[in-house]
């Protein structure tokens, strides 16, 4: 399929199939799992349709044309703490403990975070380990704007077998989080994507604009929204998609599809009632000894619409 509005194809087939791309005459080829995916940085926006064959001959059916917004690339990447970089076309602020391995970047679209116990950004307690991309550095989303947000999340194994170890109370991946400046207290986000030991997990928060909304003040409600039934799978990609409007208002709304398939479907209050800004990586409380290591890629933010 492709994932608009990026041109980025993903599918499955036999493992190791190599899988030609029709219209630009390229090729892929599918990981152990037989998922494979494509992603062409070279075409300029515009409708297009393709088509995909296998080894065996087995050729699909040519996908729907799409009005299609290439993914921008990485640009001005920088591994060093407190630097900015761009995501398409937005700075980025890097927050990291700093070490080779924090923050790299493996391909034009993509960011590989890792953090090992005591790494933590140059703002922190020693009571979080973090490696993070923050948003907040190219400005806020308004409250009440809607947004659209689009990326590739992939975990590595960090136990043999290809198993996943996460023994942290909690464990933040991504999150749309609230301006703290503006409010002037700090705060959890309003919405994240985390990690419940090794299932994916989505939490939003919500709370009156007239009230205090720290985590110790104790007015802020929380909600569970989806915990994902199955473990995480070590070593594949997943295909996230978020529509929002943080608002703490009825007007609020909050839809997330993994792979597809839409697993949150809320409407009702969100947020503090403040701006926000997107914000991914890794973060956890400190204690764990395991090592975590996970990509982001391909990640799109429309913001003022919510396109299909």
């Amino acid at each position: 399929m492709i994932m608009a509005p990026a041109l980025a194809f993903v599918s499955i087939v036999a493992a190791a199939n190599t899988v030609n791309i029709y219209r630009e005459s390229a090729t892929t080829t599918a990981d152990p799992n037989g998922s494979w995916n494509f992603v062409d940085a070279s075409l300029s926006d515009s409708i297009r349709s393709f088509t995909a064959m296998d080894m065996a001959g087995n050729t699909s059916a040519a996908l729907r044309p799409v009005n299609g917004t290439v993914v921008p690339p990485i640009a001005s990447f920088s591994a060093t703490p407190n630097d900015v970089f761009d995501i398409g076309g937005a700075p980025y602020r890097v927050e990291t403990a700093g070490q080779s391995y924090s923050l790299t970047k493996p391909d034009a679209q993509t960011l590989r975070f890792e953090i090992q116990p005591g790494d933590h950004a140059w703002f922190d307690s020693g009571s979080v380990d973090r490696a993070e991309v923050d948003g907040s550095a190219g400005g806020y989303i308004p409250t009440g704007t809607p947004v659209d947000i689009r990326y590739q999340f992939m975990v590595e194994p960090n136990g043999s077998n290809g198993s996943f170890t996460n023994t942290a109370r909690w464990f933040v991946t991504a999150e749309i989080h609230n301006a703290d400046k503006i409010s002037g207290v700090s705060t959890s986000p309003p919405f994240a994507i985390q990690l419940a030991g090794d299932h994916l997990q989505v939490v939003a928060r919500y709370c009156p604009t007239d009230l205090d909304p720290s985590n110790d003040a104790g007015k802020l409600t929380m909600l569970t929204l989806w915990t994902d039934p199955n473990p995480l799978q070590t070593g594949q990609y997943y295909n996230i998609q978020i529509q929002a409007n943080v608002s703490n208002t009825s007007s609020g709304y909050l839809d997330v599809w993994v792979n597809g398939i839409q697993v949150v479907n809320y409407h009702g209050p969100l947020g503090y009632g403040a701006p926000t800004y997107w914000e991914e990586g890794l973060y956890r409380n400190a204690g764990p000894a395991e090592t975590v290591a996970a990509s982001f890629r391909d990640l799109i933010i429309t913001i003022g619409s919510t396109p299909p």
